[in-house]
């Protein structure tokens, strides 16, 4: 562990947590393709083109914040196991 000082409640004080903001940009997506397909058909190409990048914008959007999230979460649980390494030690009968 690079930072040994470092524990649990100080490590990250605003966490991501991307449920409810990841489901609701998935929505936002799903909307923005449907209509881009939509506009796709009905013949309006670049108004088309637009929606379908940005659907694809949110999208790379959402995976760099799941990505933030995954190594948040991860450096969290190796302090939690680190904690509980320390606390087995510390209790250890013998």
């Amino acid at each position: 562990m690079k930072h040994k000082n470092m524990d649990y409640d100080n490590r990250y004080k605003y966490k991501l947590n991307m449920l409810e903001p990841g489901l609701t940009m998935m929505k936002l997506i799903g909307v923005l393709f449907v209509t881009g397909i939509l506009f796709w058909v009905a013949g309006w190409h670049w108004l088309s083109s637009i929606t379908l990048f940005l659907a694809g914008a949110v999208f790379a959007v959402l995976l760099i914040l799941l990505a933030i999230e995954a190594h948040q979460d991860k450096v969290l649980n190796d302090i939690a196991m680190w904690e509980n390494n320390d606390l087995e030690k510390k209790y250890e009968i013998g």
